[in-house]
C-alpha cells in the first residue's frame, strides 16, 4: 500500500524534494508558522489528504519562520500560503486557509492529468528513444485531443530542431501565439533558434580557438564560440565568453553582445534560475 509522502523542506533539500520530485508527482507546498494557527491547521488537513491520496502527490512543508531564503525566493509574505509545483513549474498558488473540501478539489484537479499531457509524456519517451515518427504521431494525436495546448507545438519545434529542420522549426514557432513564445519552454526554444542561426555562419570550433589564441579580443570568434557553448549546454562558459565580448566591444554588431546575453537569461529562466540570478548580478556590474 502506498505511503503518504510528507517532507519538511529546507534550503538544503528543496532542489531534490520539490523541483526534482515535481517531475514525477505534483508537489503541494504549504508555508506555515508555529505562531499561525490557520497555517498549522492547513498542515493537518493536507497531511490527512496526503495519507488518503498516498502515492498521488507529495506534501512539502516549509517553515515560514526558519527558511527565509526560500520564503524570499518564492515571494511569500504571509501564511498560510500554498503553491502547487509540477515539472519544475508553479501551476497554481494562493493565500489563506482553505476548507478540506476545497483542498480536496484542488488536489483532484492537480493529480488528474489532462489527456493531451499524457500523450505529450508518451511523445517525450518516444523522442528519448529516437522514435521520431512515433513522436510526431503522438504529438499530432495530442493536438487533436486539445488544440489549445500550445506546449504540444513547442515540443514539435524542438523535434524539428533536433532533427536539423531549422526552417520548419522557425516557421512553426513564428506562427505560435505570443503566450506560447513567452512561455519558459518557448523562451528556451527562442534562444536555441537564435544561436543555431549564429553558428550556421561560423567556422569550426578549432578555427575559432586558433583565432582567439592569436587575438583574444577577436569579437567574431568570441561571438561564434558563445553560440557553440550555448548549444552544447556549457552555459557558464557561454556567459563568461559573452561577458568578455561585451567588455571588449559592447557596440559590436549594433549592440549584439547585450542582446545575446539577455537571450540566454530568458532561455534559462525556467531551467537554471539560480545561474541566471548569479550572472544577472555580474552583468549589472559590467553595465555601470
Amino acid at each position: 500500500m502506498p505511503q503518504a509522502m510528507i517532507v519538511d523542506v529546507s534550503v538544503n533539500n528543496i532542489q531534490e524534494m520539490v523541483i526534482q520530485n515535481s517531475n514525477r508527482l505534483p508537489v503541494v507546498i504549504n508555508f506555515w508558522s508555529h505562531s499561525n494557527e490557520q497555517s498549522k491547521l492547513a498542515n493537518t488537513i493536507l497531511e490527512k489528504l496526503a495519507a488518503e491520496m498516498a502515492g498521488k502527490f507529495i506534501l512539502a512543508k516549509i517553515n515560514f519562520d526558519k527558511e527565509s531564503v526560500i520564503i524570499e525566493k518564492f515571494g511569500v509574505t504571509s501564511v498560510p500560503f500554498y503553491k502547487v509545483v509540477k515539472n519544475g513549474e508553479i501551476v497554481t498558488e494562493g493565500p489563506g486557509l482553505l476548507s478540506e473540501a476545497a483542498y480536496r478539489s484542488l488536489l483532484n484537479a492537480t493529480v488528474t492529468e489532462e489527456p493531451s499531457e499524457v500523450l505529450r509524456k508518451q511523445a517525450a519517451q518516444a523522442f528519448s528513444e529516437g522514435q521520431y515518427d512515433e513522436t510526431v504521431r503522438l504529438l499530432g494525436e495530442a493536438a487533436q485531443t486539445n488544440p489549445n495546448n500550445f506546449k504540444i507545438h513547442l515540443d514539435l519545434v524542438q523535434l524539428y530542431l533536433h532533427t536539423d529542420q531549422l526552417e520548419q522549426a522557425k516557421e512553426l514557432f513564428s506562427k505560435l501565439p505570443e503566450e506560447a513564445q513567452k512561455d519558459k519552454q518557448g523562451q528556451y526554444i527562442q534562444g536555441i533558434l537564435y544561436f543555431t542561426e549564429i553558428i550556421m555562419a561560423a567556422p569550426e570550433v578549432p578555427v575559432i580557438q586558433a583565432n582567439l589564441a592569436e587575438n583574444p579580443a577577436d569579437c567574431d570568434a568570441l561571438f561564434y564560440l558563445a553560440g557553440y557553448l550555448v548549444l552544447n549546454g556549457k552555459y557558464e562558459n557561454a556567459f563568461q565568453t559573452l561577458f568578455k565580448l561585451f567588455s571588449t566591444d559592447r557596440s559590436y554588431q549594433e549592440g549584439t553582445p547585450q542582446k545575446a546575453i539577455i537571450t540566454v537569461f530568458n532561455m534559462l529562466s525556467g531551467s537554471e534560475p539560480e545561474l541566471v540570478v548569479n550572472y544577472r548580478k555580474k552583468f549589472q556590474s559590467l553595465l555601470y
